[in-house]
């Protein structure tokens, strides 16, 4: 909401006598690797996807044992699993959300800032506390389903943010565009990031996308038509105009920029033959009634790369010993879903051997 790219500008720590908080702008997050990396360290976090990511991005920091009150409240079949929702019904605390969406970047931080802060990690140990004690009560499989979950967290890769063409026409209502107008998108958008970048503010702060796709529609080519579109406000116009115009100037030398020259994006789901497709669509269907069955979120029944490794691999799984053998799946998870999953993948077992051929 505030800069171009996101950064870390507060750490907050509990332990179970002291509260932390801690500003990465002036101290050096280095030795905190140590203790996140360290596996004999049970790390308590909610929703820490995001968190992993940045900081190992950021600072290219490992993690090892952790535990996200978020997964478990997942598994335990909370419909609501955000941290204030599950404090409220969970230890009967409600958390103000007032600052939920301030400038972390600014200094000094408001005593409400401070006290927001610090109420995001100050009840976390005594909810995982309780948490693992109703898994454990629960039994199979929700203590090993949170246990891997956590894990395959701990190893999330944050994505090389790489500006391209096809991150450049990622702006809605792009589909309309004809060739000439999509090569204006491309420029105009390459623009506004480099403003953005430039000032470290976000995207919407120097045009929006509304503003972006009406100027690649019209590509007005001088001042008088830029002026006259009324597309940008006065002090964009006094601000930015001769930036616009030079973009649009470059869009037209450049030429019309047609769909089929752009990079593929296809998904892996794509990249399927036939069969495999089709195998891969009944194991979702699958998961998903599996994991309406037992109130859970379908990534906790099978992880996207898990349906993927079943439908590619080459060895015939007509049973729970093949499926164990395949070692694409945990022990526990192919023995708790197994004759589920035999029975989605054998549903549509046909014309393997010709999707490998074909491909």
């Amino acid at each position: 909401m505030f800069a171009y790219k996101e950064r870390i500008c507060l750490v907050q720590i509990s332990t179970r006598s002291r509260d932390y908080i801690i500003d990465p702008l002036a101290v050096d997050l280095a030795p905190l690797g140590v203790v996140l990396a360290d596996p004999g360290i049970v790390k308590v976090l909610h929703g820490a996807e995001f968190d992993i990511l940045l900081l190992k991005r950021e600072l290219g920091i490992e993690f090892a044992g952790l535990f996200d009150t978020r997964v478990a409240a997942a598994s335990l079949g909370f419909e609501a699993p955000g941290l204030a929702s599950v404090l409220d019904e969970w230890l009967g605390e409600t958390l103000d959300k007032r600052f939920q969406r301030s400038d972390w970047g600014k200094r000094p931080l408001s005593e409400g800032q401070l006290d927001y802060a610090r109420s995001d990690t100050c009840f976390l140990l005594e909810l995982a506390e309780s948490m693992r004690a109703d898994l454990r009560e629960q039994g199979s499989p929700h203590v090993e389903e949170v246990a891997a979950e956590c894990r395959r967290l701990e190893g999330l890769e944050p994505d090389v943010r790489r500006l391209g063409l096809t991150e450049l026409v990622k702006v809605k209502g792009a589909g309309s565009l004809d060739g000439d107008e999509r090569r204006a998108l491309v420029e105009i958008n390459a623009l506004r990031h480099r403003l953005a970048e430039a000032r470290d503010a976000p995207l919407f702060k120097i045009f929006g996308n509304d503003v972006v796709l009406e100027l690649a529609r019209r590509r007005p080519a001088n001042r008088r038509e830029l002026e006259s579109s009324k597309v940008l406000p006065p002090k964009l116009l006094s601000r930015y105009g001769s930036d616009v115009l030079g973009a649009l100037d470059a869009a037209r030398k450049a030429g019309p920029l047609r769909s089929q020259d752009l990079p593929s994006c296809a998904s892996e789901e794509d990249a399927l033959g036939p069969s495999e497709a089709a195998r891969y669509e009944s194991l979702r269907q699958w998961r998903r009634d599996a994991a309406l069955e037992r109130g859970v979120e379908a990534n906790l029944v099978l992880s996207r790369a898990q349906m993927l490794a079943l439908v590619r691999c080459s060895r015939e799984i007509g049973g729970l010993d093949d499926l164990l053998d395949a070692g694409l799946l945990e022990g526990w998870r192919a023995r708790y879903y197994g004759e589920g999953i035999v029975a989605a993948l054998a549903s549509h077992r046909g014309g393997r051997r010709g999707d490998r051929r074909n491909r």
